[in-house]
């Protein structure tokens, strides 16, 4: 983490490959997994990453919007690599490797040196967590354009809600049900009212698995619970107008302005009066 704080101060050139084993060769151990060490896949990922990254602004300052892309991205790649795929891959030290020694530079880039968390195996590190949504979100090669629309569709406060509380994460079942649940939702009440109605919905549900194992339900069932514990969580909301094919969260914040006036007559000549 200090040589993080340093990199975060400095344009320094980042390190290769070959240096950063060096380097860090004592702070780096192998599991005993019965695979063998892939160098090649190691520098896969770090060179696929990267190049994500530069895609979005990297080494630059980010917007919100290219760190989104970013994250989309990159999730769909680590989940749809095939050595990726690995139970080891649930393992916090293997991306607390990757964020700590292969791709620093791009956690600092995406977050800060400071976010330890971002570096830390675990539901907030920056890659296991992108890995973790992908995986969980991937409607398979079957569903065709429609494969990552889960993944592209759910706002970021979403996929918290259901990717740091393992009993919904755990189940990849539950986690995709309830992400319909959520995009059924917000096309009909707007993605802006969203979140209250998300951590109403995701308490109701989790309460309801301690009576009822989600698990075991035939998918419709399930899928039939999660709508329920929306519609009690929407309740009172209004549909939002179907003609406006423009979300209240994805419209310009000066359009947003816009709008109120148009909705309390202000700019219909009342100015000029």
């Amino acid at each position: 983490m200090e040589d993080l704080e340093r990199l975060a101060d400095t344009d320094a050139e980042p390190m290769g490959l070959d240096r950063r084993l060096t380097e860090y060769e004592a702070w780096i151990w192998y599991a005993p997994s019965g695979g063998s060490v892939s160098p090649e896949l190691v520098a896969e990922i770090q060179t696929e990453m990267t190049a994500i990254a530069t895609r979005h602004g990297y080494p630059e300052r980010a917007s919100e919007k290219q760190k989104s892309s970013f994250d989309f991205d990159a999730a769909k790649w680590l989940a749809g690599h095939q050595h990726l795929a690995s139970p080891e891959l649930l393992r916090d030290d293997v991306w607390a490797f990757q964020t700590c020694v292969m791709l620093q530079e791009l956690v600092v880039w995406r977050y800060s040196a400071r976010q330890r968390a971002r570096f830390a195996g675990g539901v907030r590190n920056t890659l296991q967590r992108l890995w973790m949504r992908g995986r969980t979100l991937d409607l398979g090669e079957e569903a065709g354009s429609r494969r990552w629309r889960l993944l592209e569709g759910l706002s970021e406060d979403a996929m918290v809600q259901i990717f740091e509380r393992a009993s919904i994460a755990s189940d990849p079942n539950f986690a995709r049900a309830i992400a319909e649940g959520w995009l059924t939702t917000a096309d009909r009440i707007g993605r802006a009212r969203m979140e209250d109605v998300m951590r109403r919905a995701t308490k109701l549900l989790r309460l309801r698995n301690q009576i009822i194992d989600l698990s075991f339900l035939a998918p419709e069932e399930l899928a039939a619970e999660v709508s329920l514990a929306f519609s009690r969580s929407s309740a009172g909301i209004p549909q939002v107008d179907p003609t406006d094919d423009v979300r209240d969260d994805k419209r310009p914040f000066m359009s947003r302005i816009g709008r109120a006036f148009r909705g309390t007559g202000v700019g219909r000549g009342s100015l000029s009066n």
